[in-house]
């Protein structure tokens, strides 16, 4: 959950595009965005307790709105949550090499005084560069993938302890480093980068001037931090995997959430103290080419900078950095498959992608079928072509949906709620209430999305539509051969 939701992209991409919310307390923002998910993290984590299947909110929202208007909603969802998965597949394998291991590579370039870093690093950070590192890295995580969730979950286990080390060694750096001495090591490190000198100054000219508070800042900036936390949530999708998942879900749901933001929170206001919100906000306004360099770098870097020419902190930083660069791509491999699992054991999608493999029972051509989709959509995301967060609106209207879900679920399906707990307040089913509050969250987000000055996606309901027109057209081919993959809403899948 916490790996879904992403402390180190979180600080990166809010320090990429910080230049645009001038006068925004950046870890109020973070603090904001934690609160606003409250309602999605509940409403998810009870009915991934209830109804533990593979699909989640598939599931869920196909049930509940029941025969007529189920399948539609249900397979508009999956459809809509599928091409986001994909997407956020291939995208990280990107991340991995232009975000982690071209500044890696950068810095030891530095450290070392070895030129071949540095080659090494803006080579990584090229179209080529990048689409040949993601595509290995694709290839290592389908393989880890096919050998089962349990072999995934060991490797998981292993580098998710050592993302978060890198997090506590990132505080420990940003305690130490000089803030008085930044620009002195800035200006050393990006001339011995092959920069310009005196790059500091010219980062400072395209800083904000005494901006003062901005209320509206403070609310836009909560983006970034809602990027990684609304998606935290995604272990909905293995439910039929999860142990205990009565009680793991919520544990694992709420307790991600909360680390993640705080965490966001904290290293914000580090770095802000240590290498100076005017700085940050004036090198995220300026092209990296105007410093003299191949790509901006990221905060990591930026901590290793204030600490130069130490190796031991641009290996220690820049190697667990790594670890938050692509987990969300084996994250979104289950999103994926599972989704395509639920959707041809409902006899949406053919039957082959429900077939497992014979030793490690994973669904291994849904995999396969993901990372041919996750490859397409890293070179489309490396060219320019697509980008992951012009998406995010329709994922959002999608929890909107399964919002609504929550309030119709005790009165749609009474008997498995009641069998659940059946819990109210002050009369009220609890799901109902966290459902009506999830909707103008979502609302919100959604704004956020619209008017937000650095992306402002805008009004993208292409996904959904599409899904919905995806379910007709498979209808009336199902039907012409006798099938009516409505009736698959009846009732629930066996666990």
């Amino acid at each position: 959950n916490t790996n879904n939701q992403n402390i180190g992209l979180g600080v990166a991409f809010l320090f990429l595009a910080v230049g645009a919310y001038a006068g925004g307390i950046l870890p109020l923002s973070a603090v904001l965005a934690v609160l606003l998910v409250i309602p999605l993290y509940m409403v998810y984590s009870k009915f991934s307790a209830d109804m533990p299947r593979s699909g989640g909110d598939y599931v869920w929202t196909s049930r509940i709105f029941g025969i007529r208007y189920g399948p539609v909603v249900g397979v508009m969802l999956a459809w809509t949550w599928i091409i986001l998965a994909v997407t956020a597949i291939g995208a990280p394998a990107a991340f991995f090499a232009q975000l982690g291991g071209a500044g890696w590579m950068r810095s030891l370039g530095v450290a070392t005084g070895a030129a071949a870093f540095t080659n090494i690093g803006d080579w990584v950070s090229g179209e080529f560069g990048t689409i040949v590192v993601g595509t290995v890295l694709l290839l290592i995580f389908t393989f880890l993938l096919i050998r089962g969730v349990r072999t995934y979950m060991r490797v998981q286990n292993i580098t998710f302890v050592l993302a978060i080390l890198g997090v506590v060694l990132e505080v420990i750096a940003a305690l130490i480093t000089s803030h008085s001495g930044y620009a002195t090591a800035f200006n050393s490190y990006v001339v011995a980068a092959g920069g310009k000198a005196n790059a500091a100054q010219l980062v400072m000219a395209n800083a904000p001037h005494n901006p003062g508070f901005s209320l509206s800042a403070t609310f836009f900036a909560m983006l970034w931090t809602l990027y990684m936390v609304l998606f935290g949530a995604t272990s909905c999708y293995i439910g039929g995997e999860v142990r205990r998942a009565r009680t793991t879900q919520r544990r694992g749901m709420i307790a991600s959430l909360l680390l993640t933001g705080v965490s966001i929170a904290v290293l914000v206001a580090l770095l802000e103290n240590t290498i100076g919100i005017g700085f940050l906000q004036g090198l995220s306004s300026t092209a990296p080419s105007t410093l003299g360099l191949s790509f901006t770098p990221n905060y990591n870097e930026l901590l290793t900078i204030g600490l130069s020419p130490n190796l031991f902190w641009v290996v220690a930083l820049g190697l667990t950095f790594l670890f938050w660069t692509y987990v969300w791509m084996p994250i979104n491999y289950f999103t994926a498959t599972r989704l395509m699992l639920a959707l041809s054991m409902d006899r949406y999608l053919p039957a082959s992608l429900s077939k497992v493999h014979e030793r490690y029972s994973t669904p291994h051509i849904a995999i396969l079928t993901a990372f041919v989709l996750g490859e397409a959509g890293m070179i489309l995301y490396v060219v320019g072509i697509l980008s992951v967060i012009t998406l995010l609106w329709a994922g959002v209207l999608m929890f909107g949906v399964t919002g609504l879900a929550a309030i119709l679920y005790p009165s749609r399906l009474p008997a498995v709620w009641q069998a659940h707990g059946g819990r109210k307040l002050l009369g009220i089913p609890t799901i109902r209430i966290w459902g009506i509050l999830l909707i103008p969250a979502m609302l919100i987000t959604l704004w956020i999305l619209w008017a937000d000055p650095s992306v402002g996606i805008g009004l993208n309901t292409g996904l959904p539509v599409s899904g919905v027109i995806l379910f007709f057209v498979i209808w009336a081919i199902r039907r012409r051969s006798g099938i009516d993959v409505r009736l698959s809403a009846a009732e629930i899948p066996p666990e």
